[in-house]
């Protein structure tokens, strides 16, 4: 049964609310406080047409995102979120990353189309591969070559290699580790730094990425 509230900020479990036709559901419940205003905030900072892919912002207790060790993610109009989280602040990170996977989806063609993202993104690859090496790290070089999603190397930035060693090595060349993971999380992460944190040094680490999210917000090529 859906549960519309009114003037009550944290989400409870049973929750059913929307904002700017965006359903947020509490499936289970939250192992942190969550505060309705802050998921409206983030909702509403977009343009519109942003979440035109978006139907459902889903909090609960998902095998699927704790077998794959994940916060968040986002497949056929729903951004499923995990119940256990550090805070607000974390949570609003995952969102936005996945607001900008549902983006992506939308706009491939606009982002993808003209080869400028790719390009970027295998040029921070060699020069990632690089600074392995001088790290002592030896990844096979067709991990690198591949800009696509790839378990294995997933895999070894994560857990053989670790996100605190891969901050420091990613330094200058990706705006955080995990941008590294494929050129689909470089986007993501790129959108979520552009839109949700208004960090101007990822124009200074990925200008082409900047520009293209510049382009998407503009609206240039497209109606928003």
């Amino acid at each position: 049964m859906k549960n519309y509230i009114k003037n009550k900020n944290n989400l409870n479990v049973g929750n059913f609310i929307t904002v700017d036709s965006i359903n947020i559901i509490v499936k289970d419940d939250l192992k942190f406080d969550m505060n309705l205003d802050d998921v409206k905030e983030v909702l509403l900072s977009l343009p519109r047409n942003f979440l035109a892919n978006l139907d459902y912002i889903m909090f609960g207790d998902f095998g699927f995102l704790k077998e794959k060790g994940y916060n968040a993610s986002y497949a056929d109009s729903v951004i499923y979120v995990s119940n256990e989280q550090s805070g607000n602040s974390d949570v609003m990170d995952d969102i936005i990353h996945e607001i900008g996977h549902s983006v992506e989806e939308r706009y491939e063609h606009l982002i993808y189309g003209d080869g400028l993202i790719e390009m970027e993104f295998m040029k921070k690859r060699k020069s990632l591969s690089r600074e392995m090496k001088k790290s002592g790290i030896e990844i096979p070089e067709n991990l690198y070559m591949n800009p696509q999603y790839d378990e294995q190397l997933d895999d070894i930035f994560a857990n053989q290699i670790g996100y605190p060693t891969m901050t420091a090595i990613v330094q200058g060349i990706y705006y955080s580790p995990y941008a590294a993971t494929s050129i689909r999380e470089y986007f993501a992460n790129g959108f979520e730094a552009y839109f949700y944190h208004k960090d101007i040094y990822l124009k200074k680490v990925s200008p082409l990425l900047f520009a293209k999210l510049e382009e998407l917000e503009m609206g240039e090529n497209h109606e928003i």
